[in-house]
């Protein structure tokens, strides 16, 4: 009805205004005119999640766990605003020019107490490749359900696809009710056991099996970012951000730190011209030495081996 999605879109309105996080897209001013609703979201320029995806390909391992943290955390922001986002996608995430992540369009969005049943009375709202099972069955919708639909993006950053398909909205929308999720390390066998029993437990089946927040799963996905850091010897791009900002208790799984390509490269070279200097000033002392104990030097033994030592 018309009235309905007008109400939506108002909805969708005052849910974004109430919603200010560095990894959402702000809403700038909302309103109608000539009995036409409106809604101005800042500027992003860049791409897609989606779009990068389709271009690159699967995303480097660090890279993807970073995306999945930012949104994560955009999430953790909606619903504590009180807010169920209910289409996280990556085609609802821009990746900004210095490659922050940031998640739009609250068009579906839903406040947690909301009872008028306006997104709810078996309607599918969402798109089913990301579609949480109890969301695909018509049932109430909660924070957990975008945590699901994270854990399919966060696979598809991983995999390059989306893990199930069919003929039909309706056939994948079943699948995520019913179809074991691929097993991600078979997809991409250097992706770790750790990120792979996160995924897991990201996207169950059942809400009772699944992460209870958003917070948590962006508790655990900061303690894997620094393990595949350690694993990988250095970051680059936004996983170096990402990680920067992790907690102490994350950061002491990669007791290495991050590695910048460029730093590493100077101080590998500062490092050796130290050690060639060091290895020039010991032989040359050596060489001084031996001279000047062929000159007036006894023998002093310890145990098997001897070194000369100047007489008196």
């Amino acid at each position: 009805k018309e009235a309905d999605q007008l109400e939506r879109f108002r909805r969708e309105a005052r849910a974004a205004a109430k919603l200010s996080h560095a990894h959402i897209v702000t809403v700038i001013d909302a309103g109608e005119e000539n009995s036409r609703p409106y809604i101005v979201f800042e500027y992003v320029p860049g791409e897609t999640l989606k779009q990068r995806i389709k271009s690159n390909g699967p995303l480097p391992i660090t890279e993807a766990v970073a995306y999945a943290i930012e949104i994560g955390s955009a999430l953790i922001a909606a619903h504590g605003a009180g807010l169920v986002h209910r289409d996280v996608k990556p085609q609802n995430v821009l990746i900004d020019p210095h490659g922050h992540a940031k998640v739009a369009d609250f068009g579906i969005a839903r406040e947690l107490e909301a009872s008028d049943g306006l997104t709810k009375t078996g309607r599918v709202l969402g798109t089913t490749d990301y579609v949480s099972p109890e969301q695909a069955m018509g049932e109430d919708v909660t924070g957990q359900s975008d945590v699901y639909s994270l854990g399919i993006v966060l696979y598809e950053m991983l995999t390059g696809e989306v893990p199930f398909k069919g003929e039909n909205h309706v056939a994948v929308a079943m699948k995520h009710v019913k179809d074991q999720l691929p097993d991600v390390p078979e997809q991409r066998p250097e992706v770790s056991n750790a990120l792979a029993a996160v995924i897991e437990k990201m996207t169950a089946k059942e809400p009772v099996d699944r992460y209870l927040s958003a917070a948590s799963a962006v508790s655990d996905l900061e303690d894997v970012l620094a393990m595949e850091t350690a694993r990988a010897g250095g970051l680059t791009g936004e996983a170096t951000v990402v990680f920067e900002s992790l907690p102490k208790r994350s950061r002491r799984l990669a007791p290495g730190g991050v590695s910048h390509p460029t730093r590493t490269k100077i101080a590998w070279l500062i490092s050796a011209l130290a050690a060639i200097g060091i290895i020039v000033l010991l032989a040359s002392q050596l060489e001084r030495g031996s001279g000047d104990g062929r000159a007036r030097g006894g023998t002093c033994r310890i145990g098997r081996s001897s070194i000369r030592r100047p007489a008196r």
